[in-house]
């Protein structure tokens, strides 16, 4: 985009854009999480004729030139009413843009918007339709806290509804262990009342490396890679979890959360720059053969480390056969990130296709 500099967002300046502003304060800074400021230079094309990319562009501050297929140009300056709505929002992009002067934009995922705009926009009335089938007894305030959790953003109504009803009440004591390092995991857990505590040995320490309160959950990670508990789960105080057994979690909330691409579809995006890929291997599978420019995270890594990545950036995760790629999109996607997963992995490309796109 031709950047000059990048400065870090403060959210009271977008009370003027639409649709931004119809988001609620948490859920704009949920779509904004690892977008900036972007300062362009005059002259720098933001926009192309007949791009399909997958971001909305705001212009906060300068003017752009706008340029259709015959050559018409017209100006848009940050004080006019039509520039409080994103730039030449349809797809393909119907204009060029450059800048005419210095400006300032703003480029947020466009799916995560819309995403966050269903959601909002749906929210009362699915949580109303959703009281009217629900035990009287049912904790109203916990489930509206519950459906505000990244974990539901992509999951049909039903599944919600259905979700609900599967989970069993279980009372706890200050001190007791939810959680053992080491058991077999066999379910997940919702925080109704009280809070826990976290704790794994990294690099031969017993560390405490989460306190989690009500509305949200754990346990899914076992769960997610068929594999022993990683850490201990520890009741800071009395409190009432709500368990959710695997296959129910299976079913209902880990199947439906997951979007998945052919290397085909997948490359295309990555050659377009629209995503990249998310090696999440061991390392020394990567390291003995991985995509074209893939970036690493191995999938134990990735409650802990995944912060080291930009948010505002599309990932098709990969592995050797999509079991762990389908654990690290689930994992990925409740911390904000867009992931997609590349179907059947790394052992469905070809022997072409091996020898063009693997280094």
């Amino acid at each position: 985009m031709g950047i000059m500099m990048t400065t870090t967002l403060t959210v009271d300046v977008l009370h003027n854009f639409t649709p931004l502003n119809a988001l609620s304060e948490q859920r704009l800074k949920d779509v904004l999480s690892g977008c900036y400021v972007e300062t362009i230079k005059p002259d720098i094309t933001l926009l192309n004729y007949g791009d399909c990319d997958d971001k909305a562009i705001f212009l906060l501050s300068g003017q752009l030139t706008l340029t259709d297929y015959q050559g018409n140009q017209t100006t848009l300056d940050a004080l006019d009413y039509a520039a409080n709505y994103p730039i030449v929002s349809s797809k393909p992009r119907q204009f060029t843009v450059t800048a005419k002067k210095s400006c300032n934009v703003l480029a947020v995922n466009q799916q995560q918007l819309q995403d966050a705009l269903l959601w909002e926009q749906s929210l009362g009335s699915l949580a109303k339709t959703l009281f009217a089938q629900l035990p009287p007894n049912m904790d109203k305030d916990w489930v509206l806290r519950l459906l505000q959790s990244r974990v539901f953003y992509s999951l049909p109504p039903l599944n919600i509804l259905e979700l609900l009803q599967s989970l069993q009440t279980v009372v706890f004591k200050k001190g007791e262990a939810v959680i053992k390092l080491g058991e077999v995991a066999e379910c997940c857990y919702f925080i109704k009342e009280g809070r826990v505590k976290v704790c794994q040995q990294i690099d031969g320490e017993y560390l405490t490396v989460a306190y989690l309160g009500k509305g949200a959950f754990f346990g899914e990670e076992g769960l997610l890679t068929d594999a022993p508990r990683n850490a201990d789960v520890v009741m800071l105080e009395d409190g009432v979890l709500m368990r959710l057994e695997k296959n129910q979690f299976d079913r209902l909330l880990k199947k439906p959360t997951l979007q998945a691409y052919s290397f085909a579809l997948a490359h295309q995006q990555v050659d377009y720059q629209e995503a990249v890929w998310l090696d999440v291997r061991l390392s020394e599978e990567y390291q003995l053969s991985h995509l074209q420019n893939a970036v690493h995270l191995a999938l134990p890594d990735i409650r802990l480390k995944a912060r080291q990545l930009p948010l505002n950036q599309h990932y098709i995760i990969c592995c050797d056969n999509g079991q762990r790629s389908a654990a690290a999109a689930f994992l990925l996607g409740i911390q904000g990130y867009n992931a997609s997963v590349l179907t059947g992995g790394l052992d469905s490309l070809s022997s072409q296709e091996r020898a063009q796109y693997m280094v």
